[in-house]
């Protein structure tokens, strides 16, 4: 089970409030060298429970840090951490104690943990960043506190600031970042002979997913038609005189499919099913959707072709961890889950054998890494980590070709709804 901690706002705090009441408690009438005595034993006493706190918050060797709110996607995380919990007792090896620390979004995770003589915090060797983290505030922290930080659950485009860092070395994605995602959608339109298109975006849809397909689609030989400068076209449902103009470039321009980054119910894709339907422009093109997998999985069949993920990238073991998760907490498993499977098995392994040496003769608690290694089962690469080996996983939410600083690959999939 996963330990919960008591409040860690500040865990020497207490200690020192006693410690000014107790000293302004003392009766300074006494004679001098007991009055210093007594100081000098209260002031011990007192250094000595924080001491004892700081050893009580740091008794783990992994500290995970979980966002205060969204409690539907820390259960679903928890769920996938205690599988991967399972798996490794299966495998007839100790899960490692964790630390569970919440935290609000907005709030300093140094404020999780005590500090040292010189100011610095007092972190274990492991520390789980929370979904989405702020890498420069996390990244900073790692520093200071000597920690490998594991990004559990980072795929935006967060991960493309990764090499810029200077703490990037402390940094480990565990999930592929969206961009395999938009690969996969760009490669399924180039294979359909769709090479021209028109990308479309509504300002409530996040920029990166379309600059990303743009890049990749054209790196793959397709051509981004536009009426302006801008190759991605800014829309909304009430801009007749840009939608106007937009029609008269697919008529004139003639491309194969219109890249849609919309929500499917909102304003914008109505008047684009509207004049799609009314054939405004002389003809009916294939939609591409820049939409998440969830998004995309309801879209109606229309009277045009629409090519959608159908899968987020995962790695090649997703199909027999998916069954796992379906059987012990009756939901199908997505990236947020994976996340946590992957999480605890990576802490596991880290225990399960000596601690690699890094160039400056320091324990690495994750040189036990070898993304060019031959995958292995996890009771197979258990083995080879008590033998002193370096292994890697057959990943679940990625390749498990982890490296600092740079996010592992997955393989996502599309689907095609045919036209009715």
């Amino acid at each position: 089970m996963v330990p919960m901690l008591p409040s860690a706002d500040d865990p020497s705090r207490g200690q020192r409030t006693g410690l000014m009441q107790r000293l302004r408690g003392l009766r300074w009438n006494r004679p001098a060298p007991l009055r210093l005595k007594t100081v000098a034993v209260v002031i011990a006493s007192v250094l000595g429970c924080q001491a004892m706190a700081a050893s009580r918050l740091t008794r783990s060797p992994v500290a995970v840090v979980m966002p205060d709110g969204l409690q539907g996607a820390k259960q679903v995380f928890l769920q996938g951490l205690r599988l991967g919990e399972e798996s490794v007792l299966a495998c007839r090896a100790d899960a490692p104690a964790l630390d569970l620390h919440s935290l609000p979004g907005d709030a300093d995770p140094a404020s999780l943990f005590p500090r040292g003589t010189n100011g610095t915090p007092i972190l274990p060797p492991l520390l789980v960043a929370p979904y989405a983290a702020d890498l420069d505030t996390y990244g900073r922290l790692a520093d200071a506190g000597d920690a490998q930080l594991i990004l559990g659950h980072q795929r935006g485009s967060s991960l493309d600031r990764l090499q810029r860092l200077e703490s990037r070395s402390r940094l480990w994605p565990l999930l592929p970042a969206h961009r395999d995602d938009w690969q996969a959608l760009a490669e399924g339109t180039i294979s359909r002979g769709w090479t021209r298109v028109h990308v479309v975006r509504d300002p409530s849809i996040d920029a990166d997913r379309a600059i990303d397909f743009v890049t990749l689609f054209e790196e793959l030989g397709g051509e981004v038609l536009s009426y302006t400068e801008q190759k991605v076209q800014l829309l909304t449902g009430d801009s007749p005189e840009h939608l106007a103009r937009l029609d008269q470039d697919i008529a004139w321009l003639g491309p194969d499919a219109l890249v849609v980054a919309a929500d499917p119910d909102g304003d914008l894709v109505r008047q684009l099913r509207q004049r799609q339907e009314q054939d405004v422009a002389g003809r009916r093109l294939a939609w591409i959707w820049l939409l998440s997998a969830h998004r995309s999985r309801h879209l109606p069949a229309q009277d045009w072709t629409q090519l959608a993920l159908e899968q987020p990238a995962q790695g090649p073991a997703w199909s027999s961890f998916a069954d796992a998760f379906l059987r012990r907490w009756g939901t199908e498993p997505g990236l947020m889950a994976a996340a946590g499977f992957e999480t605890a098995r990576v802490l596991a392994l880290t225990m399960a054998g000596p601690l690699p040496l890094a160039s400056d003769g320091r324990r690495d608690p994750l040189g036990w890494l070898d993304p060019s290694a031959e995958p292995q089962e996890l009771c197979g690469a258990i083995a080879h980590r008590r033998s002193g080996q370096a292994t890697r996983l057959r990943g679940v939410a990625s390749d498990f070709a982890l490296r600092p600083g740079q996010a592992p690959s997955g393989t996502a999939k599309v689907r095609l709804v045919a036209a009715e």
